[in-house]
């Protein structure tokens, strides 16, 4: 019998100008790592699942963005924010913002873990619900334009 597995991943799209997408920082590992801004007001808008279970850990930069952990048991999922274009003059606004399972570097939990997909659930829909309430909220338009889950077979 084979082991069915199921890669979890989300992708949603936003465009607004509430977050920095031109100034470079001093401490930005290149000059496309923006998003620390957006990071953090998106770590901080579903810290309550840490009611629930969850560990959300502090932000860190990549050479793309920035992201974060949050885990809930076994589940480990990187949300990643980063600007879409192909550098700092390209930028207009638009974000790309991911959330992915990731069981990490442990061989066992690669091959015979399940992830929790009511915990993906959970957390897919705190960001949403996140990004929606700012909307509502703010003069600038954030146009949420999907998310896509795949379900993938070995």
């Amino acid at each position: 019998m084979q082991n069915e597995t199921v890669q979890l991943d989300s992708l949603i799209t936003v465009r607004t100008e509430l977050f920095n997408y031109r100034e470079v920082k001093p401490h930005f590992i290149n000059p496309c790592c923006f998003g620390e801004d957006f990071a953090s007001w998106l770590r901080e808008r579903i810290s309550p699942l840490e009611e629930s279970g969850f560990k959300i850990s502090d932000i860190i930069q990549e050479d793309y963005g920035w992201g974060f952990w949050a885990r809930e048991g076994e589940n480990s999922f990187w949300i990643a924010v980063s600007c879409i274009g192909t550098g700092p003059q390209d930028y207009d606004g638009e974000w790309g913002i991911s959330i992915s399972y990731d069981p990490g570097l442990n061989v066992l939990r690669r091959l015979f873990h399940e992830p929790d997909l009511q915990s993906f659930d959970r957390l897919r829909t705190q960001v949403s619900q996140a990004l929606e309430a700012e909307q509502a909220e703010s003069n600038m338009a954030i146009h949420i334009q999907g998310w896509t889950v795949s379900d993938l077979q070995p």
